[in-house]
C-alpha cells in the first residue's frame, strides 16, 4: 500500500472521529468542512442548500481560514447561476478545472475570484436537511490542479460520510422534535377533558384544539346539525352547513375509527362539476351512535405526534357530544313523560301543571300548537328521525319540543305572532330531514292552536284520527283538518276492506266494462251525479251533445241493471264513486 494511500486511509478516519463529535445538525455541517480541509490538501470548503422553493442555492457551513474575516460576502446565488442545481440532478461529481475562467456558471465564477480559487470539486450528498433541501460539499484549490481517480475517491468517501453523519443528526433532532410532540400530545388530552367535563360548548372547544391542530379542519356536530370550522378552515361556495352535514353524516356512518392515516376524496358540492376535497374524515362513536366527527382538510396521512394530538381531540370531542346527546334524550324524555300526563287530562291543579311546563321551559301560558309526523313506515330509522327531528326542531324554533309518543313523533310549537305560518313553516323543514334520511316522502299533521291546558288533549286525539284518516288515503306530506270532508272522516273510520268491498259491488261492474272497452260511463255518471242530474249542465262538462250523453245513460242502465230514477240507486253511486274518490282508485 502506498503511502500516499495509507494517509488517505488515516485521514479518512480522523474525519469520521471529527464529524461523529458533532449533535446538532449545524454543527455536524460545520465539522465536515472543517475536517476535510484539516485532513487534505484543499484550501478551502463549503456546503450548499438547493432551495427550490425560492430558486436559490444557499450556503449552511463554511471553512476558509485564508479569507480575511469581516469583509462583505454573498451566501446565496441564485440556482440558474450556481452548479449545485446540476450536481444534485445527476447525482454525480463535478470538476471545474479554473472557477475564474468558466462562464458556465456566473454566480459561482465570482465568488472564486473574490475568495481567490481556481480549482473545485463538487459532491452531492445521499441526504437532505431538516428542510428538506439537497446538500452540496465543494472544495477548493488557490491554483489549478488536477484531480486524479484516488483523489476523487478520498472525496467521495468523505461526501459518504459526511451524508451518513448528516442523516444521523437529522434523525436524532426528528426524534426530539417528535418526543416534544408527543409529550404535547400526551398533555393535549388532559387539558381537552377538563374543557369538555366542564361545559358543553363547541365553538370553545374549537378554539382549543386550533392552537393544537396546525391544519385546517372542521368538527362535526350531528346532536345539534352544526359544523365548527378551525384553523383557516373555509366552506367550498355554495356550499351550505345543512348540505355539508349531510354529506359528511352519510360519509361518517361508513368509516371506521382509525389513527388518522387513511386519506379520502370527499365531493362536498352536489353539481357534477364540483371538485373532490382531499380530506381524512373519522367519526366520534358513543352509545353505539356517530355523534359527529372530525375532518382534516389535508392530502396525506399525519405524522405520528399530530395523529396523537388529533386522536386525543376527537376522544374530548366524543365525550362533549355524549353529554349533549344525554341531555338531549333526557330532556325529551321528561318532556315527553310531561305531556302525557296532559294529554290524559288526569289531573286537577292547573297551576301546578304551568308551574311544571314553566321549569321545563314549555310556555304553555302562551298559545300553542301541536303537529305529528308518523312512524309507521320508518322501520329501523325511528330512532335516527327522532334525534333529527329534536335537532332540527331547537335550531329553527327554540322553545319547541318533540318526542316519541306511539307511532308518531309529536311536536309542540309555541305560536308566537306569526300564526300558522310559522309553524308550517318549520314543519315542512322538519319533513325534508326526515325525508333526506328515509329516502321516502313523509306524513305530517297539523292541529288546532291550544290557547289553554285543557286544549292540548283533543287537539293530541284529533292528531291521532288526523293521521289514521292520511295514512288510510295514502297522503304525504302536510295535511290539517280543513283538507278533509265529513265524508273522508267517515271512511277513516271504517275498516279499508269493507270499503273497497263496498265500491267494488256498486261500480265495479262498470270499471271493468270501461276498462276493457275503453269507455267512459264512470265519468258519465261521476259528472250527472255531481251536476245533479241536469243533462244540459253534465253535457257541456263532459263537452257532449245532450243526445249522447241520453244513449250512454241509457246504455248503462241496459248493461248494469242500473235505474238511474230511483233516489236510493243515485244516492248509493254518488256514495260508491266518492268513496271510491277518496280511496284513490280512480285516475
Amino acid at each position: 500500500m502506498s503511502f500516499r494511500l495509507t494517509e488517505r486511509i488515516r485521514s479518512l478516519g480522523h474525519i469520521a472521529n471529527l464529524i461523529n463529535a458533532g449533535h446538532e445538525l449545524s454543527e455536524v455541517l460545520n465539522l465536515i468542512v472543517t475536517a476535510v480541509c484539516q485532513r487534505s490538501s484543499w484550501s478551502s470548503s463549503a456546503i450548499m442548500a438547493a432551495d427550490e422553493n425560492v430558486d436559490l442555492s444557499v450556503l449552511v457551513a463554511r471553512f476558509d481560514p485564508l479569507f480575511q474575516i469581516g469583509r462583505n460576502t454573498v451566501d446565496t446565488w441564485t440556482l440558474s447561476t450556481s452548479p449545485t442545481r446540476s450536481v444534485l440532478g445527476n447525482r454525480r461529481p463535478l470538476v471545474i478545472e479554473d472557477a475564474q475562467q468558466s462562464a458556465d456558471f456566473p454566480g459561482y465564477r465570482l465568488e472564486a475570484v473574490e475568495r481567490d480559487y481556481h480549482t473545485v470539486v463538487l459532491l452531492p450528498f445521499s441526504t437532505v436537511d431538516e428542510m428538506d433541501r439537497g446538500l452540496v460539499l465543494s472544495v477548493h484549490a488557490h491554483e489549478r490542479r488536477d484531480v486524479d481517480e484516488e483523489e476523487m475517491a478520498f472525496l467521495e468517501t468523505v461526501a459518504l460520510l459526511g451524508s451518513l453523519a448528516v442523516e444521523k443528526a437529522r434523525r436524532t433532532s426528528l426524534d426530539s422534535s417528535q418526543r416534544l410532540q408527543l409529550r404535547a400530545a400526551l398533555d393535549i388530552s388532559q387539558i381537552a377533558m377538563d374543557h369538555v367535563l366542564t361545559t358543553e360548548d363547541v365553538e370553545g372547544f374549537t378554539e382549543l384544539a386550533q392552537q393544537h391542530l396546525k391544519i385546517p379542519f372542521l368538527f362535526l356536530d350531528f346532536v345539534t346539525n352544526r359544523v365548527h370550522l378551525g384553523s383557516g378552515a373555509k366552506l367550498p361556495a355554495k356550499v351550505t352547513q345543512q348540505s355539508l352535514v349531510r354529506t359528511l353524516r352519510d360519509r361518517l356512518r361508513r368509516a371506521d375509527a382509525r389513527q388518522f392515516d387513511l386519506v379520502d376524496a370527499v365531493q362536498l358540492g352536489t353539481a357534477a362539476s364540483d371538485k373532490q376535497q382531499s380530506m381524512i374524515v373519522e367519526p366520534c362513536i358513543a352509545a353505539g351512535s356517530v355523534l359527529g366527527g372530525i375532518a382534516l382538510l389535508t392530502d396525506r396521512p399525519l405524522v405520528a405526534a399530530a395523529a396523537l394530538t388529533a386522536q386525543q381531540l376527537r376522544a374530548a370531542l366524543t365525550v362533549l357530544l355524549l353529554r349533549q346527546h344525554i341531555r338531549f334524550d333526557v330532556e325529551a324524555e321528561t318532556h315527553g313523560a310531561f305531556f302525557a300526563r296532559l294529554f290524559s287530562a288526569d289531573w286537577r291543579d292547573h297551576a301546578a301543571m304551568l308551574a311544571r311546563a314553566h321549569r321545563l321551559n314549555l310556555a304553555l301560558d302562551e298559545p300553542g300548537r301541536l303537529a305529528a309526523i308518523s312512524l309507521r313506515a320508518a322501520g329501523d330509522k325511528t330512532s335516527d328521525i327522532e334525534h333529527a327531528v329534536v335537532r332540527e326542531l331547537r335550531r329553527l324554533m327554540p322553545g319547541g319540543s318533540a318526542f316519541r309518543d306511539r307511532d308518531a313523533i309529536i311536536i309542540f310549537m309555541p305560536e308566537r305572532h306569526s300564526g300558522g305560518a310559522a309553524a308550517r313553516q318549520t314543519l315542512d323543514q322538519l319533513l325534508r330531514e326526515v325525508e333526506w334520511l328515509t329516502r321516502a316522502a313523509p306524513l305530517a299533521c297539523l292541529g288546532q292552536v291550544c290557547d289553554r291546558l285543557e286544549d292540548y288533549s283533543p287537539a293530541r286525539r284529533q292528531l291521532e284520527t288526523l293521521l289514521a284518516l292520511a295514512e288510510k288515503l295514502g297522503r304525504t306530506g302536510i295535511t290539517e283538518t280543513a283538507d278533509f270532508g265529513p265524508l273522508a272522516r267517515l271512511v277513516a273510520l271504517a275498516d279499508s276492506e269493507g270499503l273497497r268491498d263496498f265500491v267494488s259491488e256498486i261500480v265495479g261492474r262498470i270499471e271493468q266494462y270501461d276498462a276493457e272497452h275503453d269507455g267512459d260511463f264512470i265519468l258519465t255518471l261521476e259528472q250527472y251525479l255531481a251536476n245533479r242530474t241536469r243533462l244540459q249542465a253534465t253535457a257541456g262538462a263532459l263537452g257532449i251533445h245532450v243526445t249522447t250523453l241520453r244513449y250512454r245513460l241509457q246504455r248503462i242502465a241496459e248493461l248494469f241493471d242500473v235505474d238511474l230514477d230511483e233516489q236510493e240507486t243515485r244516492l248509493g253511486l254518488e256514495l260508491a264513486l266518492r268513496v271510491r274518490r277518496l280511496l284513490g282508485q280512480h285516475g
